[in-house]
């Protein structure tokens, strides 16, 4: 039983190296995948410093390891890193988790350095949602998805929480909460509609 989620995570170290994991969440649907970055997000800008912990340490998002299925390492410019907001990319991640209601994407890089960091230092974040089956229109009668189609399409997390369990859990509230903590951050969302926003202003 569950709301079955997962989130993709890759992590880009002080040295190049590249992290990726894909973790399972049983129960990621509304603003749950939200608060397990948020409280991800605050204990790495508040906890990294004595001892001395670097992006290695955070990002996990889940430490269960029942919950992770998958983990790859790539040495520095290697030319099999994948672009996780590349959709073949992400339909090949997600199809390998027990999921229906889609996930979140989380891609984070240290700034680079010769030698390992006293602290922890960001050079850029960017995150995205992605939606299941569940929240998708699919017609049986002619055996085909009707709008979005799962795993297809990029949304902010704004986005994400209106469309999940059709937008039961999208308080107004949350909302505001939500869009003036990446703001405040600087964390960029990834998502079609963005594209689309950037291709008309230009």
């Amino acid at each position: 039983m569950g709301q079955r989620t997962a989130f993709l995570v890759k992590r880009t170290y002080w040295n190049g190296k590249v992290n990726i994991r894909l973790v399972h969440h049983q129960w990621g649907i509304g603003r749950v995948m939200h608060n397990h970055f948020i409280k991800a997000f605050l204990e790495m800008i508040t906890n990294n410093y004595y001892p001395a912990k670097t992006l290695k340490d955070f990002m996990t998002i889940i430490d269960d390891e029942d919950s992770l299925y998958e983990e790859k390492n790539f040495r520095k410019d290697s030319k099999r890193i994948p672009d996780i907001f590349d959709k073949k990319v992400i339909k090949r991640y997600f199809s390998k988790t027990d999921n229906n209601n889609g996930g979140m994407i989380i891609n984070i890089k240290e700034q680079q350095s010769d030698k390992e960091p006293c602290s922890l230092k960001i050079e850029d974040l960017k995150i995205s949602f992605i939606v299941g089956d569940e929240e998708c229109n699919y017609d049986y009668d002619l055996d085909k998805y009707i709008g979005d189609k799962p795993f297809e399409r990029l949304y902010t997390g704004e986005e994400y929480v209106r469309i999940s369990c059709n937008g039961e859990y999208a308080y107004p509230e949350f909302i505001s909460m939500w869009n003036g903590f990446i703001n405040q951050y600087g964390i960029k969302e990834v998502s079609d509609s963005k594209q689309i926003e950037n291709e008309l202003v230009a």
